[in-house]
C-alpha cells in the first residue's frame, strides 16, 4: 500500500537530485518540524558533504527511487539503490518513493518486507498560492530542469503550518520506528 493522505495537517516532501546553488544554506537554516528529503542514490553518491549535513541535523530522510519503467527494464536496481542509501546512512530508508508514484505489486511487497514506508505526494508545489488542505502531501521537486528559488520555498514553509509526516499519519509526535 502506498501513502497518499495524511490526516491531520499537511506536509513537505522534498524530492532531491540536484543541488541546486543555496541548496546547503537552506537545509542549514531549516526550521523544524523538518520535511521529508527523499534523495536520489546518484545524488546520494555526488553529494556526500550535503548527506553528512542532513544526518548533523537529524533530518528525515527517505529513498527517491526511479520511475516505473526504468524498474522494469533493470531488476536489480531498486537493490542497488538502498545499498548506496544503507551504506551512506547506516541503515535502510524509513520511507521511499518512486518520481512517478507508481509501483507494481512485486516492488511494494519487497519494500514492505524490508519494513520500507511506501509514500506518493499529494501534488507537487508550484506556486505560494497552492491550496493546503489536511492531509496533503506536498512535494517539492529539485531535480536539474527545475528552477528553484530558495528565498520563496523559505516563505512558503513559514507561511504554511506544515506538520511532520508522522504527525500527519498519527495525529501525533513520535519517535521514528521501523514499521510499514
Amino acid at each position: 500500500m502506498i501513502i497518499t493522505k495524511g490526516q491531520f495537517g499537511a506536509s513537505l516532501i522534498v524530492e532531491v537530485s540536484y543541488s541546486h546553488d543555496g541548496f546547503e544554506d537552506w537545509i542549514s537554516t531549516l526550521p523544524k518540524p523538518y520535511p521529508l528529503f527523499l534523495v536520489d542514490a546518484d545524488w546520494i553518491l555526488r553529494s556526500p558533504t550535503t548527506v553528512e549535513l542532513l544526518i548533523e541535523r537529524n533530518i528525515p530522510v527517505g529513498l527517491l527511487g526511479s520511475t516505473k519503467e526504468v524498474y522494469e527494464a533493470d531488476d536489480d536496481l531498486l537493490k542497488r539503490q538502498l545499498t548506496v542509501y544503507e551504506k551512506n546512512f547506516k541503515q535502510l530508508p524509513l520511507w521511499f518513493a518512486t518520481r512517478d508514484s507508481l509501483m507494481d505489486e512485486k516492488m511494494q511487497q519487497t519494500l514492505h518486507d524490508r519494513g520500507i514506508n511506501l509514500i506518493a505526494p499529494t501534488y507537487s508545489f508550484t506556486s505560494l498560492d497552492t491550496k493546503i488542505s489536511d492531509g496533503d502531501f506536498i512535494s517539492i521537486p529539485l531535480h536539474r530542469d527545475t528552477v528553484v528559488s530558495f528565498q520563496e520555498l523559505e516563505h512558503y514553509t513559514t507561511s504554511h503550518p506544515f506538520l511532520s509526516i508522522e504527525q500527519n499519519l498519527f495525529g501525533y509526535e513520535l519517535q521514528t520506528k521501523r514499521m510499514p
